[in-house]
């Protein structure tokens, strides 16, 4: 499963894309905790003390945003969707 990262989680992470070996039908929440797993200096980027994902993270799963997703984080994954994660985003 590719992972696409935007400004400074890509910077933490050393790269754009990164590619995790998942099962199908991971969920969202599933892979977030995959990615702190695995690169453990974004865990205070993606989620809270509970575990939970920040909530200013933006995670996009083939365009659309997962907070507008029926089932959000519980959403499951195929190993072919595009996936992006933004931090907040500022400016003017």
């Amino acid at each position: 499963m590719k992972i696409n990262f935007y400004a400074t989680l890509r910077a933490i992470v050393g790269q754009k894309t990164v590619e995790l070996d998942l099962n199908h039908g991971v969920t969202v929440e599933e892979l977030i905790h995959a990615i702190v797993e695995r690169y453990p200096a974004l865990r205070e980027q993606l989620v809270d003390e509970q575990g939970n994902l920040q909530g200013h993270i933006h995670v996009f799963i083939n365009g659309r945003d997962v907070y507008y997703l029926e089932k959000d984080y519980k959403t499951p994954l195929q190993a072919d969707d595009k996936i992006d994660i933004f931090p907040p985003v500022g400016g003017g």
